[in-house]
């Protein structure tokens, strides 16, 4: 028993595994994507018009109906079928109003460029610029 004593004294405890801090995640985009956002204005919109229609419009049987009433609302603001009711005609009215914005967001494909950083187009310009301006001073003699 004393040799096991003596055995845990002069034993190492096993050397410590260093810990190396590392940065978190990068947080998650807050908010939707344009896409995303379209998709959403079509879902529920039709969503919320066979809600609001269905029933009192004999031309919307379906969430299809529906979807196919804002589907082509969003676009070229004609269907082959009308809203009846005032929530639909309210309905109909944003989706006119707000469809196209969200359409051409979700289709821009520039993106905008950083505020701080000069682009080279930037740079060149401005040389293009100074160039004008040396020329300008040139033969005004100043």
């Amino acid at each position: 028993m004393a040799e096991a004593a003596q055995m845990a004294e002069t034993s190492t405890a096993p050397a410590p595994v260093p810990v190396v801090a590392t940065a978190p995640p990068p947080a998650a985009p807050i908010g939707a994507t344009p896409s995303e956002e379209l998709g959403l204005l079509v879902s529920w919109g039709a969503a919320a018009f066979y809600w609001a229609e269905a029933g009192a419009n004999p031309m919307v049987r379906t969430y299809w109906d529906a979807l196919h009433y804002i589907a082509t609302a969003l676009s070229v603001g004609y269907a082959n079928l009308f809203p009846v009711t005032a929530l639909g005609k309210a309905i109909g009215a944003v989706v006119m109003t707000i469809g196209p914005a969200l359409s051409a967001r979700a289709l821009d494909q520039t993106r905008p460029a950083a505020p701080d950083a000069p682009s080279a187009d930037t740079a060149l310009l401005a040389g293009k610029l100074d160039a004008i301006l040396a020329e300008l001073r040139r033969q005004n003699g100043s």
